[in-house]
């Protein structure tokens, strides 16, 4: 049974591989992490695309920082298989999925509540599970507002990390 009560949530990945379409924002921690991990391969893969009408309204923002996606499917470079080839390196967009990234109080996210598989399956989320997604989802509203402050960073990270894959 799916529900949006985050009190009673179960979620457990059937690896369907069908978020793997959307388009997630990644945010300054990401960017930290795979250049402390050495994964230019990572960070050549971000593009600056246009803000979705969601992260334009609520983020007041004109762009947004996501992974290519493969021209024939529009999935996630990274999918391989239905299985994250950066699983324990990927976004923390995906680390919060199917919950919604927001301010004040997690919510599931309306996309899943209407095609993930794995709502409703799996053990309730502990107290502390949830107050660690809480804090996710509030890093990532963060991170997103203050997107525009670093997004030279993020650029010019990206040209380097190309530079870099060419190079080796």
């Amino acid at each position: 049974m799916k529900t949006d009560k985050i009190g009673n949530i179960r979620f457990s990945c059937t690896k369907c591989g069908k978020c793997c379409s959307l388009e997630v924002p990644v945010v300054l921690s990401d960017i930290e992490l795979w250049v402390k991990r050495g994964r230019y391969d990572i960070i050549s893969s971000i593009v600056k695309k246009k803000a979705p009408e969601t992260l334009r309204t609520i983020f007041n923002l004109s762009f947004y920082y996501t992974f290519k996606r493969k021209r024939n499917t529009k999935e996630c470079i990274f999918l391989k298989n239905n299985m994250c080839s950066i699983y324990s390196l990927r976004p923390l967009v995906c680390r919060l999925f199917p919950f919604a990234y927001s301010e004040d109080e997690l919510s599931i996210h309306p996309w899943a509540l209407e095609n993930c598989e794995g709502l409703g399956k799996g053990e309730v989320f502990s107290r502390r599970e949830l107050s660690v997604l809480r804090f996710l989802a509030r890093k990532i509203f963060i991170e997103l507002i203050m997107l525009p402050y670093y997004s030279t960073f993020i650029d010019e990270s990206v040209e380097k990390a190309r530079r870099n894959v060419k190079c080796q």
